[in-house]
């Protein structure tokens, strides 16, 4: 039989498990939920200051279902949720204040294993790395991507539109109404940003290092089946911890190996090169900006999705999410690592291998034809950037690729924005 870790706390019939147990109780839990179940802590990043986070408290309700029908007790406790789209200057600035959050809180209490629930850019990394210091059975449940953006009788990404439509307003191509008509029509429903950006991005690294069960990156987040993954997820976050199945066991060079080359194939995010590192980081793994050179160079992207191309998450779920992308990786024998182990107990490739693709080959393209031949995150390295920068391949204009100028320098945000305006720039 399992060792549970919570038995620590509520298994000794001592002074101090009478208190734990005593004070438990206040909240009306009879007493035989403390007799040998697995507790499962559900660490909620819920906060309606993270709108991309605003349904998580629905989510952790489908969650909770999940880990009653399996045997265990769930229960909820939040963390630090630092999001993107309010929190100034950066969220950046706060992941590891997060993951420091997350740790202490799995570290200190009476949990066996732990659902994260992550949705917004920096609280996926943020949460795997607290959850990977404490090395215990975790399971990733994202919130998933909001519905299309609408405007003007065609879709629009998240984010993207913003910056597309205010440099029209800058330029005079549109007028204030215009610019502001567009508010409401992208962002309407719950969700993290629908393009490819780093949220999304992360979303399909947590799936593609095996933190997750299959489909969890891309299912919208109001779309029954997000909830219908919660539950599953719960009952099956308390079998991971009867097989012991810890993250470490997941998180090996060989599954950052197979995240580094899907993300190349997606078109994902250059944040996520600083978030695997940490996440990698955290168990011990050596990553470097040379393994994603060594490992990601030369990978096609074939998701058509914005910013890098066409579509967006709602699409890409439809036509088969990640799974079918690793199923043509696989089947062209570019994924490094098709044995990882992932947390339903099975690896990457017995996972995919017989993923449906739909929508005729638009949105997953065929390895013949990608959106670009080569999507690896190139590395850069020079003067202006002696320990490296990287650049995303998929959705750069040609002439980037190779450019020689001046580099213009600004003192801080303000003389930027006051400057950057200025025609002789």
């Amino acid at each position: 039989k399992t060792t549970l870790r919570s038995a620590q706390w509520f298994g000794n019939a001592d002074k101090n498990g009478f208190m734990y147990r005593s004070w438990m109780k206040n909240q009306g839990i009879p007493d035989h939920e403390f007799q040998g179940k697995p507790i499962i802590g559900i660490c909620n990043t819920w906060s309606e200051l993270t709108p991309c986070n605003a349904h998580f408290r629905k989510i952790a309700e489908h969650v909770k279902r999940g880990v009653y029908e399996a045997g265990g007790f769930p229960v909820e406790f939040p963390v630090f949720s630092n999001g993107e789209s309010n929190l100034r200057p950066t969220a950046m600035l706060t992941r590891n204040l997060a993951s420091m959050d997350v740790e202490e809180a799995i570290r200190g209490n009476p949990v066996d294993a732990v659902v994260l629930l992550t949705g917004c850019d920096k609280t996926t990394p943020a949460l795997l790395m607290g959850a990977a210091s404490c090395d215990v059975p975790a399971i990733v449940v994202t919130g998933g991507p909001m519905l299309n953006g609408k405007h003007h009788g065609r879709d629009i990404g998240a984010g993207t539109i913003v910056w597309q439509m205010h440099e029209a307003y800058k330029g005079g191509l549109i007028d204030l109404n215009e610019f502001l008509s567009a508010e409401a029509g992208m962002s309407r429903s719950a969700g993290t940003c629908n393009t490819m950006g780093t949220a999304s991005t992360m979303a399909c690294m947590a799936e593609a290092l095996g933190t997750s069960l299959p489909h969890n990156a891309a299912i919208p987040a109001v779309d029954s089946r997000r909830y219908v993954l919660a539950h599953l997820s719960g009952m099956r976050i308390v079998d991971m911890v009867h097989e012991d199945l810890r993250l470490s066991k997941i998180l090996t060079k060989q599954a950052f190996e197979n995240a580094i080359r899907v993300n190349a194939a997606i078109g994902g995010s250059t944040n996520a090169v600083i978030h695997l590192k940490a996440i990698a980081g955290r168990m011990g793994v050596e990553l470097d900006l040379d393994d994603w050179t060594r490992v990601g160079r030369g990978t096609p992207t074939i998701v058509d999705l914005q910013p890098s191309g066409r579509f967006l998450m709602e699409e890409f779920y439809y036509s088969g999410g990640l799974p079918a992308v690793i199923r043509r990786m696989g089947e062209a024998n570019l994924l490094p690592n098709p044995d990882a182990l992932t947390a339903n107990g099975k690896s990457l490739w017995e996972n995919c291998a017989d993923a449906p693709i739909y929508g005729k080959d638009e949105v997953i393209r065929t390895l013949d034809n990608p959106i670009r031949q080569d999507g690896g995150i190139c590395v850069l390295r020079g003067n202006l950037a002696p320990k490296g920068a990287v650049l995303k391949p998929s959705a750069a204009t040609a002439e980037l690729m190779q450019h020689r100028g001046r580099a213009v320098v600004f003192e801080d945000l303000e003389d930027y924005k006051a400057r950057i305006v200025d025609p002789d720039l």
